[in-house]
C-alpha cells in the first residue's frame, strides 16, 4: 500500500507539471475570446494534441527519476498516473460543463496514451 500511495502522490505532482505545460501551450496558441462550439472544440483538440508529447516526456522523466526498471512497477505507475490525469480532465469537463468537448476530441486520448506509455518506455529502456 505504501508503494501505491507514493505513486499516487507523484501522480499529483505529475498532474501539476502537465497542467503547467498545458497552460504554456495555451499561451503559445493564444487564449481565445468567445469561440463558437465547433471552434472551441477544435481549439481544445489542438491544445491536447500539443500537450500529449510533453505529458509523455513528463511521465517518462518521473519514471526515470523513480528508477523504474521493472515492467510490473512501470505498469502500476502508468495505470495510477493515467487514472489521476483522466479524473482531472473528467472533473474539469463536468465543472466547466464541456465534457463533450474534452472527451469528444482525439487529442485527450493521445495525451492519456502518451502519459500511459512514459513509464513503460522507461522500463523498456532500462532493461
Amino acid at each position: 500500500m505504501n508503494k501505491v500511495l507514493k505513486d499516487f502522490l507523484f501522480g499529483i505532482l505529475i498532474l501539476i507539471v502537465i497542467s503547467c505545460l498545458e497552460y504554456l501551450i495555451t499561451l503559445i496558441l493564444g487564449i481565445p475570446g468567445e469561440l463558437s462550439g465547433e471552434a472551441y472544440a477544435n481549439y481544445k483538440n489542438w491544445e491536447f494534441l500539443l500537450t500529449a508529447l510533453p505529458a509523455g516526456l513528463t511521465t517518462f522523466l518521473f519514471a526515470w527519476l523513480l528508477k523504474t526498471n521493472n515492467l510490473k512497477v512501470a505498469l502500476r505507475r502508468s495505470i495510477i498516473w493515467t487514472i489521476i490525469i483522466c479524473l482531472h480532465f473528467l472533473l474539469l469537463g463536468i465543472g466547466y460543463d464541456n465534457l463533450q468537448v474534452v472527451f469528444g476530441s482525439v487529442g485527450i486520448y493521445l495525451l492519456l496514451a502518451c502519459a500511459f506509455a512514459g513509464p513503460l518506455f522507461c522500463a523498456k529502456i532500462k532493461r
